[in-house]
C-alpha cells in the first residue's frame, strides 16, 4: 500500500475514535474510482472495489476453435468446452508474502463464442472480494489452462487466499509452457509467451506494455486515481489469455499429426511421446536421429533397449558412437559385449573408450569410479 493512503486512513480513523462516531471509514481511494473511465473501457462494477469486463469473441475467428483432442495432452476425457483459460497480473514477479493479484482473466469456448472475463481489483481493501469472485473458476471440477500458471498464479492465489480466509481446490491444470520448451527451445530459444506469439503463432502485439511495466501501472492508478494508464494494462492481459487458446490449439494439432510438422524439436517431442505412443515416438527419435541428431540415436537405443530389441540397439550404438563419441554409449556397448553377447575383449575396449572420454565431458569422480571398477573387472575377467 503506498505510504500516503495509509497515512490519510490512518487520520480519518483518528478523526472518528475522536468524534465518536460509529459511521464506517471509507477508504481514501474510493470516492476517487474513475467508474466512468473504467465503464468506457468495457467494465462494469461487481462490488465497492471489483469491476468485470465480458466479451464474446466470434467462433470464426482464426485460432479460436476448440482444440482437436490429440490423446497425448489433454486427458483424452477432457470436453474442450469446459476448459478455463487463465491468466493473473499481479504487483510483482517474486511472489513474495507482499504480491497480491489484481488483474485476473479466464477465457473459455462457448455455444456463442469464446467468452472472454476479466476481473479487477481497484483497490487493496477489495482482495477479499475479489478472491471470492475467482472461486467459480477456480475449482476442483474446472481443468485449466495456463502458461508458467503452475508454478506462479496459482500458488500465488493459494497464498493470498489463506491470507483472506478463503482456501483454493485446484482440479487438472494444464500448463502449456512445459510443452512449447520441448518443442521450441531449441530453435527459438527463449520460450516466453511473448516469444512463442511471435515466433509460432504468427501473433504480433501493437503498441503492447511490457509485463515488466504491468505492476507499476496499477501503483500509478492507485496514487493518482487515473485508469487511462490501465488501458494498456487491460489490452495486454486480454492477449495473453487469447494467446493461451490459439496456443492450446496449436500444440494438439502438432501431437495429432507430429511427423507434418515442421520446425519442432523433434528429440524433445520422441521423448515426450515415447510413453503415451511408444512408435511414434521412436519414429520421431529416428528421424532425428537420421537428421544429425546424435543424442537421438542415444536416446532412441536406450528405449530399444528397453523393448529388449537388442540388434536395433546396437546398430544405434555403434552409429551414434561414430557421430560423437559419448562415455555413456561406450558404456552401453561395453555392457552389452559383456553380458548380451559375450566378448570381454571387446567389451574392454569400449570400457577403455568411454573413461578416455570422461576428462572432456567433466565428469564426475563417481562416474569415474563406476568406469575403473569396470574395466578392473573385465581385465580380472579377461585374466581369468
Amino acid at each position: 500500500m503506498p505510504r500516503s493512503g495509509l497515512s490519510t486512513r490512518l487520520k480519518q480513523l483518528r478523526s472518528v475514535k475522536a468524534e465518536g462516531r460509529a459511521e464506517p471509514v471509507q477508504p481514501a481511494s474510493a470516492g476517487a474510482i474513475p467508474n466512468n473511465q473504467l465503464q468506457e473501457m468495457g467494465f462494469e462494477a461487481c462490488g465497492e472495489f471489483i469491476y468485470r469486463r465480458t466479451e464474446y469473441l466470434p467462433p470464426e475467428r482464426a485460432g479460436l476453435s476448440p482444440p482437436a483432442r490429440s490423446g497425448f495432452f489433454l486427458a483424452p476425457d477432457t470436453d474442450p468446452s469446459r476448459l478455463v483459460f487463465f491468466d493473473v497480473e499481479s504487483t510483482g514477479l517474486s511472489g513474495g508474502a507482499g504480491t497480491l493479484a489484481f488483474l485476473a482473466g479466464f477465457g473459455s469456448f462457448t455455444d456463442a463464442g469464446f467468452l472472454l472475463e476479466q476481473f479487477f481489483l481497484a483497490d487493496y481493501p477489495g482482495e477479499g472480494e475479489f478472491l471470492e469472485a475467482l472461486q467459480k473458476y477456480l475449482n476442483p471440477k474446472t481443468p485449466l489452462v495456463s502458461y508458467n500458471g503452475r508454478s506462479f498464479d496459482a500458488h500465488l492465489l493459494i497464498s493470498r487466499g489463506l491470507m483472506n480466509g478463503i482456501r483454493y481446490r485446484y482440479g487438472a491444470h494444464y500448463d502449456l509452457l512445459y510443452l512449447s520448451r520441448r518443442l521450441w527451445r531449441s530453435r527459438i530459444g527463449s520460450c516466453n509467451l511473448g516469444r512463442i506469439e511471435e515466433e509460432i503463432l504468427n501473433i504480433r502485439r501493437e503498441e503492447d506494455l511490457p509485463s515488466a511495466e504491468v505492476p507499476e501501472r496499477w501503483f500509478r492508478f492507485l496514487k493518482e486515481g487515473d485508469a487511462r494508464g490501465l488501458k494498456q494494462v487491460f489490452s495486454h492481459h486480454r492477449q495473453d489469455v487469447l494467446s493461451l487458446a490459439q496456443l492450446l490449439t496449436r500444440i494438439e494439432s502438432i501431437l495429432s499429426h507430429p511427423g507434418d510438422v515442421e520446425g519442432i524439436d523433434k528429440r524433445a517431442l520422441g521423448i515426450y511421446l515415447l510413453s503415451r505412443d511408444a512408435e511414434t515416438g521412436e519414429l520421431l527419435l529416428r528421424e532425428a536421429f537420421e537428421e544429425g541428431d546424435a543424442q537421438a540415436g542415444a536416446l532412441l537405443a536406450i528405449a530399444l533397449k528397453r523393448r529388449e530389441r537388442w540388434a536395433e540397439a546396437l546398430e544405434c550404438w555403434l552409429q551414434t558412437d561414430l557421430m560423437q563419441p559419448r562415455s555413456s554409449v561406450c558404456e552401453e556397448l561395453a555392457k552389452y559385449y559383456e553380458h548380451r553377447e559375450p566378448d570381454l575383449t571387446v567389451a574392454l575396449l569400449w570400457a577403455e573408450k568411454g573413461f578416455s572420454l570422461l576428462d572432456a565431458e567433466q565428469a564426475s569422480e563417481a562416474r569415474r569410479k563406476a568406469f575403473d571398477h569396470r574395466i578392473s573387472r573385465l581385465r580380472r575377467k579377461i585374466g581369468d
